[in-house]
């Protein structure tokens, strides 16, 4: 199934976050942005393609246990 286009801003804002949790190396601020990628995730168009993101960012995903 093609990936819709609402789809499509859902990655684009996982990635975003992804940057964002990338960028601070606060604790408190890494739990808030990593409970908001898993709110993402959980509540994504079902088309949302996750082969899509960006090496980097899957790799992030699987170091958080959130790619099932």
């Amino acid at each position: 199934m093609a990936e819709t286009a609402l789809a499509a801003i859902q990655r684009r804002q996982i990635e975003i976050t992804i940057g964002e949790l990338l960028l601070t190396d606060d604790h408190y601020m890494r739990l808030e942005i990593t409970e908001r990628l898993r709110h993402l995730i959980a509540h994504a168009d079902r088309t949302l393609d996750k082969s899509q993101l960006s090496e980097g960012a899957l790799e992030e995903l699987e170091e958080l246990n959130l790619l099932h």
